[in-house]
């Protein structure tokens, strides 16, 4: 890992704080849902959402990179069984797997709702389309998609950030309005009892989630990181990716406050399957139809990977195998995707995964705490 007087170097750790910021915001959170279930959902306390995420990354990731950088694993998984043991960190290597592929399902869903939701078309299009691109891309090799993830990553980001922060400038007046809605479940258009997704019943339910989900995707990826890059390029890396994500949510959490009953045709901020549609439009119509184009494309370069590990963990690359449990999963996937509305999927899905992370966060303290015990033995 170095010493503490090694040098810094500052390209490396932009290059590192853009890759934590690509893993984390994805297509859940170029959509917006993902921001409005674990954010916007709790008003104002989305600040102590956001907190209790940043505490939790930035402990994870550090805990990550350090055993990465002194174990050398043989594979990014075996990071479970360090902290976890070997029978339970077992079963959250395969969890992560499972994980990794009902992820893909979420994809298939979001992929579904914004092609309806922009284009009008129906639901099944979407799917199809990226079922269909991720098991071409799967059956043929990883290789092309590490360009893709190069491009279409930072345009999201970018793209998510600069629709933030000019809807928070144009549209700042109406957020304190915006919080009464939400405090008072005064939605436009609600049914009776509807009311806004959530993803735990508080704020630090909530954040422990976010935080929780997320930890699944970064395990085996900081792992390997701190085997390959310097300890304070890495740490600060992760530091200015954490920085960088939080205040992307916050720019995008409270420019969906401030339009939470922006929307018409029954289709608002708030009960909308990709909600940074809606915002998107309202800063230029045309922005909406490109922006849409952009969010497919982040949803395809995530659900490449999600589909392939799982399959990658029981054939080897290249097999008969390989693509025939490719095609298999492939249209499982398409299947579950569609037959699930989007929005459910994410709560279902994400949510539940959250807290078996939250979890593990705890036995990574038990651990940290048993680890600190021995060296004062010692």
């Amino acid at each position: 890992m170095g010493n503490g007087g090694e040098k810094v170097s500052w390209k490396r750790v932009l290059i590192l704080a853009g890759a934590v910021i690509a893993f984390t915001i994805g297509s859940g959170f170029a959509t917006g849902q993902e921001i409005i279930q674990y954010y916007t959902a709790y008003g104002v306390q989305s600040l102590l959402v956001i907190l209790v995420f940043a505490v939790a990354f930035l402990y994870y990731n550090f805990n990550f990179a350090k055993a990465g950088a002194e174990q050398k694993f043989e594979r990014g998984n075996d990071v479970y069984k360090y902290f976890c043991g070997k029978y339970v960190g077992t079963f959250c290597d395969y969890y992560s797997t499972l994980f990794c592929y009902m992820s893909f399902f979420v994809m298939i869903g979001g992929a579904a709702s914004t092609l309806h939701q922009e284009y009008d078309l129906p639901t099944w299009v979407g799917g199809v389309i990226l079922a269909v691109l991720a098991i071409l891309t799967v059956v043929g090799g990883l290789n092309s998609l590490v360009d893709a993830i190069g491009i279409v990553g930072p345009v999201i980001v970018v793209l998510c950030i600069a629709i933030g922060l000019i809807t928070c400038i144009r549209d700042g007046g109406n957020i304190a309005a915006g919080l009464d809605i939400i405090e008072q479940g005064a939605y436009e258009g609600a049914k009776a009892g509807e009311t806004m997704k959530n993803a735990g019943a508080n704020w630090l339910i909530s954040g422990l989630s976010y935080a929780g989900f997320v930890l699944l995707w970064f395990a085996s990826f900081t792992a390997a990181l701190g085997s390959k890059n310097k300890k304070k390029d890495l740490n600060y890396g992760i530091i200015g990716g954490t920085i960088a994500v939080c205040v992307a949510i916050g720019l995008i959490a409270f420019a969906q406050i401030a339009n939470v009953n922006t929307g018409a045709n029954g289709t608002y901020i708030w009960n909308a399957d990709i909600p940074n549609l809606i915002l998107a439009t309202k800063i230029w119509k045309p922005f909406s139809a490109i922006f849409a184009i952009v969010v497919f494309a982040g949803i395809y370069t995530t659900a490449v990977p999600l589909l392939y590990n799982p399959v990658s963990r029981f054939a080897k690359e290249g097999t008969p195998r390989f693509k025939i449990l490719t095609v298999v999963l492939g249209v499982a996937g398409l299947i579950v995707g569609l037959f699930l509305p989007f929005r459910v999927l994410v709560n279902i899905i994400y949510v539940l995964n959250g807290y078996v992370g939250a979890v593990l966060i705890l036995f990574m303290i038990w651990k940290n705490i048993k680890d600190f015990r021995n060296k004062k033995k010692a």
